[in-house]
């Protein structure tokens, strides 16, 4: 009995033993993973300067806004180095995707106290743009969830239930914040941003930006960039940049190809509009329409298309990819006879705001050149 209970004795202090290392590896491992995540709570750890200096880097719309997106991680007190990053992987800073005419940091969907754009909350200035961001973050994320880090935040925000790349996200979003806490400023190439979706369903309320806001204006003076003419990249050249940049419209280089010789414009600048308008079918309103560009109704007998609040929304890339050569043919260069990416785009962007005009026909021949010389450069197979 004695033995028994000596050896109960032992086992018991090695259970306790036991117990007790295993309890102290395990606040050991949290205690690691708290250190070592990404919270997005704190003081800043980047400056007003470093990021005005990354936003005109980026030539954002919204540069010279720093002090104001500073001002409000200090208000709601969230690092705003996360929000540069969201911000970055988003829309490339306001540059690309719906984010041009929500000026929303976040691609937040339909909030009731801001007009809706096509599922997306659509705000007046890119400073309440900031402070909704902020406050979905502080308000339902960190205090309501209590979802505090990068790696607890992506899964819901962007969730892969909604065919997001959850992995890919998080580990963007780390690598710019882990840059600019260095004091660097580094091109990151759209190529590392994934698709971001929210799994609330979209909410469509009549705004007063629609598809044809644009067609009273007068169009820009003709420039040197025509869009009609020979191809001046192959089908090769166009698989090789959607397969990049994990566009679900890869391997239809050819039919950009084709389609471009049918109508005469170069395949070049359809690319170089798809990847401006949804950084090529991977954000905005292209996940929904699975279009290459935002291209108004009325649909058309020939368009293979149905109408999606306004929009053209399409069942497969083929018919899209065909309909934007014959719409762009058809409705610029043949009725409107506009045949220059200055003329083009004074009309297809939705937008009367002059400066965002030019930046954008700046954007699409800077991309142009981009392409052309690199493609000269390619050794003939």
């Amino acid at each position: 009995m004695k033995r028994f209970s000596k050896l109960l004795s032992i086992g018991g202090i090695c259970l306790i033993l036991h117990l007790a290392i295993a309890t102290q590896a395990h606040a050991d491992t949290s205690l690691l993973h708290q250190t070592s995540s990404y919270s997005v709570l704190g003081a800043p750890t980047v400056s007003v300067p470093l990021i005005n200096r990354v936003l005109a880097f980026y030539h954002s719309p919204a540069a010279g806004k720093g002090q104001a997106l500073f001002d409000d991680g200090v208000k709601y007190g969230v690092d705003p180095v996360f929000a540069l990053a969201f911000f970055m992987h988003e829309s490339s800073f306001g540059t690309t995707g719906v984010a041009q005419f929500t000026l929303s940091l976040g691609n937040l969907r339909c909030i009731s106290a801001y007009s809706c754009y096509n599922g997306f909350s659509s705000f007046p200035t890119w400073e309440a743009g900031f402070d909704a961001w902020y406050s979905l973050i502080r308000v339902v994320y960190v205090d309501t969830w209590h979802l505090s880090t990068v790696e607890q935040i992506i899964p819901t925000y962007a969730p892969a239930s909604d065919h997001n790349d959850v992995a890919g996200y998080i580990s963007a979003l780390e690598s710019a914040v882990d840059t600019w806490r260095a004091g660097q400023i580094a091109e990151f190439g759209s190529v590392h941003q994934v698709p971001t979706v929210s799994s609330t369903p979209p909410v469509i309320t009549p705004t007063a930006v629609g598809p044809t806001a644009n067609t009273t204006r007068t169009p820009y003076p003709a420039d040197q960039y025509s869009i009609l003419g020979k191809p001046s990249v192959d089908g090769a050249f166009i698989n090789q940049i959607l397969t990049q940049y994990h566009s679900p419209a890869a391997g239809k280089g050819q039919l950009f190809f084709a389609e471009g010789v049918k109508y005469g414009i170069d395949p070049i600048y359809a690319l170089a509009f798809f990847m401006l308008d949804s950084i090529f079918g991977t954000e905005g309103l292209s996940l929904a329409t699975h279009s290459l560009g935002p291209l108004p109704t009325p649909t058309t007998v020939t368009c293979h298309c149905q109408d999606f609040h306004g929009y053209r929304r399409y069942a497969t890339w083929d018919a899209s990819i065909s309909d934007w050569f014959q719409y762009i043919h058809d409705d610029y260069v043949k009725q409107m006879g506009l045949t220059t990416v200055s003329q083009v785009v004074s009309i297809y962007l939705k937008t009367n705001d002059t400066s965002a005009i030019r930046f954008t026909i700046k954007r699409i021949e800077r991309r142009v050149d981009l392409w052309r010389n690199a493609r000269a450069q390619t050794p003939s197979k």
